[in-house]
């Protein structure tokens, strides 16, 4: 792999290292090396993909086999693996044999130094119990291992498994000889009793072991002899797993699709991200996914290699931008099948009909693709254009770009009911949405998505912390966590409880709107926030950047930004003091003025907005702005106005979006006009009252934004219509401690 200047200088960008902080790197020994490895040429990538749906003996995940099509997906047309050179095992095929086999075989065989590997597992996990005869310093008499297709027996009581221990996986890795390895381990140990937590299926296997075959610790013994005297203290390379210990990897649902929490969020984050990101930020930006469904009770873990601390997969993709979707195969010359991988799964679940995309690097030329069927993570597109003259021909494994969004106008929530309720409950409870416009749906059971639960908080208790009050009623999360301030009384009727809840339905539904925004990866508005604490001094908590940008921008930035704070090295979300001052650094990198908005949920479960002032009369100090110009930055909130943004007094995570666009945002100003606390005269941090009204008056005004660039669709009564061209949402999730 050739490194050249660009894709040097284009990498130290996602990094937020600028040209002239060169000499902080010549001064750094350990990115030298980095930088190092990777000019090397890299010979093979190999990668195994294990995943496992159907254990029989009445035990059974339904997202495994999707993550391996994911995995080899990214792998393959993202990252250029060959596809011979990626082997999958799922289901019958992924057998403790198979496993072992197919690591020895495909990969400690083919692996040379410089080569890249992916190990990938997908499936049950559970803890051992091992005799003390056997291992006699466990700590606790546990090892975790994962369960292979044949791992699960039926015994009188509680069934037995046969695992694969994560020691065994580890010696497989240091046994290979390369040390560009990572493992991806879509799994947990940890045990509840059951098997779904809310209205997620778990991936931790209900039921602990007592079974281990002594052959498994002799097979250990064989690797570690055949190991070198150079490998002895070595790593397994990188090792990412879905939770830290003690917390439960889940299964989110989708339209027609299931796939693990974690592998969904980390396979789009690497399909919608530029080249290089650091390993950290991988993680944030897919905990940041996660958090809406587990509320923090899920969080991924990294095990970083000493020598090989930074870029997930230890490559660069030869395409140097991301693509939300790919050609999977062609129907005619003019109409295609596609996978859509980039984009998070709320917003695959509401992706309207005539969404727009274009063939990467290519949309001056190119013939536009219009989406026009879509099924869960597939779809049928078509070029727009009639003149087969004009239009390229369309390729298998084609990556696209998207260009504009559409979104139904008529989104609601989907309410599902806790399975424990009593079914007069169930019948009352059903009858009460009804009432409600904003509920667009009431589920008892079923695979589809759900934005909440009605239950009771008995049913999600662990035993130890049940409490008597078997009918207070609250909201939850899909993975089963409260809600902040839903608690009911001892005894509330459910008619009653969902009435007193109707706000908090309302502050859901503009959360999921506002979410539906979100474009990081494909918005080509060139701008960055990054969010910064006082304390007296700033410094940078995190950093968010569109990417999407032309070369003129990024040779702009490389110019006139000297000292952009790198985002902390950090595993994990941010973590911010209560009572901690917050401000965030815009910054407008393209050349047309941007107009911005700032909206979040705090810790206490509040809905808040910081609006610039508006009046035209008033002459805003120098750093109080209306919108920001091209090439100059604002701060939220203005220094000079004497506004502070703290942090919650409760603890618990904070979620912020950063919202630009290129035209002013006169509904959402109309509808915050509203909230008696309002003026126009100075820049303000509202409590919203109406977040709902605010959220349907802020995409009205991004479909008016884009209308200034939008050039193939027109409007449509029942449509949002989104330009990434015209706005862009940035997203800042921080826990507050």
């Amino acid at each position: 792999m050739k490194w050249d200047r660009r894709t040097f200088l284009q990498t130290l960008l996602t990094w937020g290292v600028t040209q002239e902080s060169l000499t902080w790197l010549n001064s750094n020994q350990q990115l030298q090396k980095y930088y190092q490895t990777l000019a090397e040429p890299t010979h093979r990538k190999l990668a195994l993909l294990v995943g496992i749906n159907d254990y029989g003996q009445g035990y059974s995940l339904k997202g495994c086999v999707t993550d391996v099509e994911r995995q080899k997906d990214l792998l393959i047309h993202r990252f250029k693996f060959n596809p011979q050179d990626v082997l999958t095992l799922t289901d019958k095929e992924a057998t403790r044999q198979g496993i072992e086999t197919a690591f020895l075989e495909h990969l400690i065989k083919q692996a040379k130094a410089g080569d890249v590997v992916i190990f990938h597992f997908s499936g049950y996990g559970n803890y051992v119990n091992i005799p003390p005869d056997i291992v006699p310093t466990i700590t606790k008499g546990q090892l975790p291992g994962i369960i292979a297709k044949d791992g699960i027996t039926k015994t009188q009581g509680n069934p037995s498994t046969d695992n694969i221990l994560e020691d065994t996986l580890r010696l497989l890795g240091r046994s290979l000889s390369t040390d560009k390895v990572t493992m991806i381990l879509d799994t947990s140990y940890h045990s509840i009793g059951q098997t779904v937590q809310g209205n997620l299926r778990v991936r931790s296997f209900p039921y602990p072991t007592d079974n281990i075959e002594r052959d498994e610790f002799t097979f250990q013994a064989e690797l570690k002899q055949k190991l070198p005297k150079s490998k002895a203290g070595s790593s397994a390379g990188i090792i990412l797993t879905a939770a830290r210990s003690g917390q439960l990897a889940t299964e989110i649902k989708g339209n027609g699709f299931s796939a693990g929490l974690f592998t969904y969020a980390l396979t789009q984050h690497l399909w919608s991200s530029v080249p290089a990101s650091r390993l950290n930020i991988t993680l944030n930006k897919t905990t940041e996914q996660i958090l809406p469904i587990m509320g923090g009770k899920q969080e991924p873990q990294q095990e970083n290699s000493p020598s090989q601390p930074l870029f997930t997969y230890y490559l660069l993709p030869p395409i140097s931008q991301g693509s939300e979707a790919f050609i999977s195969s062609l129907e005619d010359a003019e109409k295609a099948n596609i996978t859509l991988t980039g984009f998070p799964a709320n917003i695959v679940r509401y992706y309207g009909l005539d969404s727009i995309f274009y063939p990467l690097n290519d949309q001056s030329s190119s013939t536009p693709l219009q989406l026009r069927s879509c099924n869960g993570l597939t779809g049928k597109v078509r070029q727009l254009s009639s003149d087969q003259d004009s239009n390229k021909p369309l390729a298998v494994g084609q990556l696209l770009q998207e260009s504009l969004r559409c979104l139904p106008r008529s989104i609601g929530l989907t309410v599902a009911l806790d399975p424990k309720l009593q079914r007069i409950e169930r019948v009352d409870a059903t009858s009460a949405f009804s009432a409600i416009d904003i509920v667009s749906d009431v589920m008892t059971e079923g695979e589809q998505p759900i934005d909440c639960i009605l239950g009771l908080r008995s049913s999600f208790s662990t035993p130890s912390s049940q409490v008597q009050e078997r009918e207070s009623y609250s909201l939850f999360l899909p993975g089963g966590v409260e809600l902040p301030n839903t608690i009911g009384k001892s005894g509330e009727a459910i008619k009653s409880a969902i009435e007193r809840l109707r706000p908090t339905l309302e502050k859901l539904l503009a959360m999921k709107l506002w979410g539906l925004t979100l474009n990081e990866g494909s918005s080509q508005v060139p701008w960055r926030v990054i969010l910064e604490g006082l304390d007296p001094k700033s410094y940078a908590i995190a950093q968010r950047q569109t990417a999407r940008t032309n070369s003129k921008t990024i040779q702009q930035q490389t110019k006139d930004n000297k000292n952009v704070p790198l985002e902390p090295n950090l595993a994990g979300l941010p973590k911010v003091p209560r009572g901690t001052r917050l401000r965030y650094r815009l910054e407008n990198l393209g050349e047309k003025p941007l107009y911005y908005l700032v909206l979040g949920i705090n810790s206490s479960g509040k809905a808040i907005a910081y609006v610039p002032p508006y009046e035209e009369d008033i002459e805003p100090s120098e750093d109080e702005q209306r919108f920001i110009e091209p090439g100059m930055k604002g701060f939220v909130p203005a220094t000079s106005t004497g506004l502070t943004w703290t942090t919650s007094s409760t603890k618990g995570w904070e979620h912020t979006l950063a919202i630009a666009a290129i035209a002013p945002f006169e509904k959402t100003l109309e509808a915050l006009k509203k909230i008696s606390e309002f003026k126009t005269d100075k820049d303000q941090i509202l409590t919203l009252q109406n977040p709902l009204v605010v959220a349907k008056a802020l995409l009205q005004d991004l479909e008016t934004a884009s209308s200034q660039t939008n050039t193939l669709l027109e409007a449509n009564p029942d449509t949002y219509i989104l330009d990434v061209k015209a706005w862009s949402t940035l997203s800042f999730v921080y826990q507050v401690i």
